[in-house]
């Protein structure tokens, strides 16, 4: 499936993690793996979340309803942030939260390709 969530930060901003929980009551429904797209204001080009030898990154979602913390490696500059699903229980059942820098601003920003 190709089933994702997004978010529109509204300008530029610098991401440094997301939080993700799962759904706590009735029947334990949660997104145990997911991959990351960003782009900036401006692009058309949505770039894979890698680590450091350009691999896309698997991110390791949660176990039951508590929150987990996935703090990115390296910190990106991103206006639209996509979170796909990989896998699940039940269904692809989450809450996300994208944490950084509210404040920054940047003056000139190129996207590395993916």
């Amino acid at each position: 499936t190709n089933s994702w969530i997004a978010v529109d930060l509204l300008e530029n901003k610098l991401v440094r993690g997301i939080v993700t929980w799962g759904r706590r009551y009735g029947s334990a429904q949660y997104v145990e793996t997911f991959k990351i797209e960003y782009r900036i204001d401006g692009s058309s080009d949505w770039t894979n979340y890698t680590d450091t030898s350009g691999s896309r990154l698997t991110f390791a979602g949660n176990e039951t309803y508590q929150p987990v913390l996935n703090d990115f490696a390296e910190s990106i500059v991103a206006r639209y942030i996509r979170l796909y699903p990989l896998s699940w229980k039940l269904w692809p059942t989450m809450r996300w939260e994208v944490l950084g820098c509210a404040k920054c601003k940047f003056s000139h920003l190129t996207q590395r390709s993916s």
